[in-house]
């Protein structure tokens, strides 16, 4: 049974238990509210009715009042939360067990501690009954004091946060604190500074000035007054920081004003002439699931972009590349670059084991949160390419557009993607890696135009020493081809780049057309040449077509569609719970379980009910735990999951995923849970097992469905 709650903070809210929500008046929703907040304290039935009926006769309103405390006192009851004592002429209300948001926020606000704070904060939704008035004086002038009250316990927190999160050098959260902060008193000039400061240490420069603008404006439209000497002083040290590469453009091009410009190295194929490796940027961390994720940040450009490099990397030994430098360098003159070392490999934690793809998807965007990136492109090259291709189909309200270099959508070789390496044409290339690990790089693949360069050799077998150990380098390759994500391509619906070479060794181009084939809208270049990195012979003409699309070709707002993986699941009961609601029977335990993995109920029956999961993993973790709790209960639970498209209506889900989720049901029997292959494919790593079961056929699939039945390892 769900526990019995009041909510006051942006709005009223009022449920208990198992019960419907009562329908209450105005004036009664005016009551629960001023007693709550003065629980425990006994008020006069003269006081309540002038309160709320000041303008009704004395026998009306008392009567009024009569029928508003029986109305309240029926919900109280049925909640089993708060009760009303009453003493001759007074009304006390006690919350007891009632879950009550403003007490709870007065209880976190008062402490400070920054965890407590933020908690406060989640909990403060909005003003106190935000959109809530009557017509009666006495009570807007108590609902006012007490919206003010309340608001600058907010107010204060957020204080306290963003003087935390400068000190602690946490930027991402700053900027969170400080724009929440701001949005409630646009006037403190002291967080306009504290979020152009935060921008600043981000490199987001061009939103720091902004920031700037947005106070100056603020201030000379309400108070007639320009910004403080101490903000003008920040804007003007920014705006010096903003200038200085641009200043030493136009003094280099001053001082040789009748020479062109040479051809980029990349170009003409020579490796560039730079006196010196440019200047290595800040490695900065962030945890992701216990395991720690190292990013830097280059350029400021007014987009982001995020960099998912293939295979393994190493974020400074990536500048040690006079030609990778280059490439870097030219993605951050339009971009605010983000680069990352995904976990188990170069800066990153090691040792963590195989990943998942969702596990590195959620780096991602732990990494995004981080440098407080909402919409970013995100730029997948090689192995890269199908986790980004998940980020897009699961978020797509934070995917700008999705530029794919060299990626693929199956490592492997089937009959229907007849492109990729058979197993045993990749454990052949294993057994070579493992060979000749350490000495100068073989390029015959990777690029063949640098095969007769011995630095880049040299300087690409050192990029993978420090990137991988030799048995992580190899488990993670093949954990690579076991990949297989062509079942979500179709629930893509952003903006998509899709660029290939016609050489590629690696990477075949039917790939790269198998993906704009597939990919709604995608835009397919294909470009001559046989080298697969990034920064081979076609690197400046890759750079110019991204920079194009990224800064000529981007829309707005994503479509409704999104990824998510379905759970559907059915209890059997013994023969004497024939007929009982079980999934209200059980609805604490499973409540539980589903907020434990992040899932969202949409709908239920008499014994069953579908959730959705934004990572497959949890979906079936969920089901895992569901079963066992309820197997002690001598309950059989049989479920099934898979992921695809939907849309999202209002508090429900539409879509083929949900009936496939559904069909795929009536193949499990009592303990057991049926998987998609979509769904096997996506959790590569999970340690889950993974046993044949058939296969569905269905409208609207192109062809059959394969199932699995999912167990974990000791189970």
């Amino acid at each position: 049974m769900a526990h019995p709650h009041l909510c006051l903070l942006g709005g009223f809210g009022f449920a208990g238990g198992a019960a419907t929500a009562p329908a209450f008046s105005r004036k009664a929703r005016a009551m629960v509210a001023y007693l709550a907040l003065q629980s425990g304290h006994s008020q006069s039935r003269e006081k309540l009715a002038a309160l709320l009926w000041g303008g009704n006769s004395e026998a009306q309103a008392r009567m009024n009042l009569r029928q508003a405390l029986s109305a309240i006192k029926k919900a109280m009851d049925a909640s089993d939360g708060g009760r009303f004592l009453t003493d001759g002429d007074s009304i006390t209300l006690n919350l007891d067990n009632l879950d009550f948001d403003v007490a709870r926020f007065q209880a976190l606000a008062a402490n400070s501690a920054p965890e407590d704070l933020e908690q406060a904060l989640v909990v403060y939704r909005g003003d106190l009954l935000d959109g809530f008035g009557l017509k009666e004086e006495p009570f807007e002038d108590w609902l006012r004091v007490e919206r003010e009250r309340l608001r600058a316990m907010a107010v204060a927190a957020l204080d306290k946060l963003v003087v935390h999160y400068c000190t602690t050098n946490d930027p991402a959260s700053c900027v969170r604190a400080a724009t929440r902060l701001l949005a409630m008193e646009p006037l403190r000039e002291d967080i306009h500074r504290a979020l152009m400061r935060a921008y600043a240490v981000q490199g987001r420069l061009n939103l720091a000035l902004r920031q700037y603008e947005n106070c100056r404006a603020a201030l000379q439209r309400e108070l007639n007054l320009q910004p403080e000497p101490e903000t003008r002083h920040l804007y003007e040290d920014l705006r010096t920081r903003r200038m200085t590469p641009q200043a030493a453009s136009r003094i280099a091009a001053s001082a040789s004003p009748s020479q062109t410009p040479p051809p980029s190295p990349a170009r003409t194929g020579e490796r560039p002439a730079f006196r010196a490796e440019p200047m290595r940027p800040a490695t900065h961390y962030v945890k992701s699931a216990g395991s720690n994720i190292a990013y830097q940040v280059t350029g400021d450009g007014p987009v982001d972009m995020i960099y998912v490099p293939g295979w393994v990397s190493n974020l400074d030994f990536a500048w040690s590349s006079p030609r990778l430098a280059h490439v870097l360098q030219r993605l951050g003159s339009f971009s605010r670059l983000i680069r990352m070392d995904k976990r188990g490999t170069g800066l990153s934690d090691r040792n963590v084991g195989l990943p998942t793809l969702e596990e590195r998807m959620e780096d991602v965007r732990a990494v995004l949160d981080a440098v407080g990136s909402k919409r970013t492109v995100l730029f997948g090259s090689s192995e890269g390419g199908p986790m980004c291709m998940l980020f897009a189909a699961t978020y797509p309200e934070r995917t700008a557009a999705l530029v794919l270099n060299g990626a693929y959508a199956s490592g492997r070789w089937s009959k229907d993607y007849p492109w990729a390496k058979t197993s045993e044409q990749v454990e052949e290339d294993l057994a070579v890696v493992e060979r000749e690990w350490g000495e100068p790089a073989d390029m015959s693949n990777a690029a063949p135009s640098l095969m007769n360069d011995s630095f880049e050799r040299e300087w690409f077998a050192a990029y993978l020493r420090n990137s991988a150990s030799p048995a992580d380098a190899i488990a993670l390759w093949r954990w690579g081809t076991e990949i297989d994500v062509r079942a979500l391509l179709p629930a893509i619906h952003v903006p998509t780049l899709i660029v290939q070479t016609a050489g590629d060794r690696w990477v075949k181009p039917e790939e790269g057309r198998y993906l704009a084939t597939h990919i709604e809208g995608a835009k397919y270049i294909e470009l001559a040449g046989r080298d697969h990195v990034i920064w081979g012979e076609n690197s400046d003409r890759l750079v110019d077509e991204i920079q194009t699309f990224v800064t000529g070709a981007l829309p707005a707002a994503p479509g409704e569609g999104i990824l998510v993986s379905v759970l559907s699941l059915e209890i059997a009961g013994p023969p004497s719970g024939v007929g009982a609601d079980l999934i209200v029977r059980y609805a604490e335990e499973i409540r539980g379980e589903l907020l434990a993995a992040e899932g969202r109920q949409i709908r239920r029956s008499a014994s069953g009910f579908f959730a959705v999961f934004q990572r497959p993993t949890r979906s079936i973790q969920c089901a895992i735990a569901i079963r066992h709790r309820l197997r002690h209960s001598g309950l059989d639970v049989r479920s099934a999951v898979h992921t695809g498209e939907c849309q999202e209506r209002g508090d429900d889900f539409t879509g083929i995923a949900i009936e496939l989720s559904s069909r795929l049901l009536d193949h499990a029997r009592p303990g057991e849970i049926i998987a998609s292959r979509t769904v096997r494919d996506l959790v590569v790593g999970s340690g889950l097992i993974f046993e044949e079961h058939g296969e569905l056929e269905a409208s609207g699939l192109p062809g059959s469905l394969q199932l699995f039945s999912v167990s974990k390892p000791g189970v």
